[in-house]
């Protein structure tokens, strides 16, 4: 009777020693966005979908604008990439692109072909969170609000090869730390 008080105890001792799964920040920022779909965040403005998921996570808010007043800053750069009439220029790697990370968008054209016909689709300036990504992050999957008179969460997908004009930066949110 002893022996199995022990190993339970013992089996006890392991589990609470055991490491709690801790999300990561873009994980708990995806949860808040998904969350919410279908609902409007704060005053429906694109930004407010971004400000109120990276709070949630825990995350640092929106940073200081740059270069540009309005060119949001969410956290770390991870990728710049603009297009114009002779391709695209990349800043970092698409690859490194994550669900969490927070896309901001300047006078964005994206424009290409589909099942059944083409698409174009325009932000002037938009922010939006990355849901997920493949293609080797040629392909971003986002939630955003505030898209097409629609001041809701909802999805949609980026085509990167797709881009024609403007820019997108992508930043990493960073954690907020207490110390201060």
């Amino acid at each position: 009777m002893r022996t199995r008080w022990m190993l339970a105890f013992a089996m006890l001792a392991l589990l609470a020693a055991a490491p709690v799964k801790q999300d990561s920040i873009g994980e708990k920022i995806v949860a808040f966005c998904q969350d919410h779909k279908g609902e409007m965040v704060g005053d429906g403005e694109c930004a407010s979908l971004a400000n109120q998921a990276l709070r949630a996570a825990g995350a640092k808010g929106r940073g200081e604008d740059r270069p540009e007043k309005g060119d949001y800053v969410w956290g770390e750069q991870v990728c710049f990439i603009e297009g114009n009439e002779t391709g695209q220029k990349i800043e970092g790697k698409s690859a490194d692109i994550r669900a969490g990370d927070v896309v901001q968008l300047r006078n964005v054209k994206f424009k290409g072909r589909r099942p059944g016909g083409t698409y174009s689709m325009t932000f002037e300036h938009h922010t939006a969170i990355v849901a997920g990504v493949e293609d080797g992050g040629q392909t971003v999957h986002i939630f955003h609000q505030n898209y097409g008179g629609k001041k809701v969460v909802m999805n949609a997908t980026y085509k990167l090869g797709d881009l024609k004009e403007g820019w997108l930066r992508f930043y990493r949110p960073i954690l907020k730390t207490s110390a201060r």
